[in-house]
């Protein structure tokens, strides 16, 4: 069951506000001071100061002066975040095209995306043909890596030469992709800071060499971001954003963060689709972002209500 998976997945995030907010809310009817500690329990789970205030707004319409249970606040906080991330809620169309998919992986060092592309090659590949580019030609260990994820996958995997230039690498791919038919080419990029201009301008480089490659294609840019990065996923999507455009993120690692709540307070500021969601090491643990399920999750709760 997805929920069950997403629990498990967020337990550290849930277990962290659930149990300072009980912490709170111990005494009688909640009055202002009771909320006003809520909100900071709120703000220091990442969920940021603007949508902390949004959900403590609902509480005060919903609980001040009331007598209320945790799972009462636990819920009230649930519906309301669902709320903010269900628009994002995104999937992935994979309709026929003229010519083969293009999803670009970007992402500062240790975010995941190879492993993403792992997982993500694996789910998708019973109904299509995928080719991977192995764009981080720098590092042989990086090539490596993706080798062994496509070969676990049984996926075709392109590799340029050692120090060839990453954008030749990905108009090559791209070229083979086109013509051998090929329904998806993922581009596996060199991790980098969004302070690097030079790397970030690579990146822009890769971008458009695939597209001079297949004109025609949809090309889309995915950010996998660590989760357990707490609020410096904000200002990875600000500078990965303002040089390649992102079309959708991938979020890792939530099973090993209580910083959970910065992905709600990333898709409140900028409303970016938000497509996957990392919940474990396994092939198999990378699963469709579902609002419902990710808010009930962030504080351990059933879908009862």
């Amino acid at each position: 069951m997805l929920l069950s998976k997403f629990r498990k997945g967020i337990s550290k995030s849930s277990k962290y506000i659930s149990k300072n907010i009980a912490s709170v809310i111990s005494r009688n009817a909640l009055d202002v001071n009771q909320i006003q500690e809520i909100e900071d329990i709120l703000i220091s789970a990442d969920l940021g100061v603007q949508v902390s205030k949004q959900l403590i707004n609902e509480i005060k319409k919903k609980h001040l002066n009331q007598d209320v249970s945790l799972e009462s606040i636990q819920y009230t906080l649930a519906n309301e975040i669902e709320k903010i991330l269900t628009p994002c809620q995104a999937k992935i169309d994979i309709s026929k095209t003229n010519g083969p998919q293009v999803f670009l992986f970007i992402g500062v060092n240790g975010s995941g995306k190879t492993t993403t592309i792992g997982k993500l090659s694996k789910k998708l590949s019973e109904q299509n043909k995928i080719i991977v580019a192995a764009c981080d030609t720098f590092r042989a260990a990086a090539v490596s890596q993706v080798k062994e994820w496509t070969q676990k996958s049984g996926i075709n995997l392109y590799e340029g030469k050692e120090n060839q230039d990453p954008a030749s690498v990905a108009f090559e791919a791209c070229i083979k992709a086109k013509n051998e038919n090929f329904d998806l080419i993922f581009i596996d990029t060199a991790g980098r800071l969004g302070n690097n201009k030079n790397l970030m301008e690579q990146l822009l480089k890769i971008k458009k060499s695939s597209q001079k490659a297949i004109t025609d294609a949809i090309t889309k840019t995915f950010l996998v971001l660590d989760g357990s990065s707490g609020n410096n996923i904000i200002n990875q999507f600000e500078n990965f954003n303002n040089i390649t455009g992102v079309d959708g993120i991938i979020i890792t690692k939530l099973d090993g963060t209580a910083k959970g709540g910065a992905l709600v307070y990333l898709i409140s500021k900028y409303k970016v689709p938000i497509f996957f969601v990392g919940l474990g090491e396994k092939i198999d643990d990378l699963h469709e972002f579902k609002a419902k399920e990710f808010s009930l999750s962030l504080f351990n709760l059933f879908d009862e209500h």
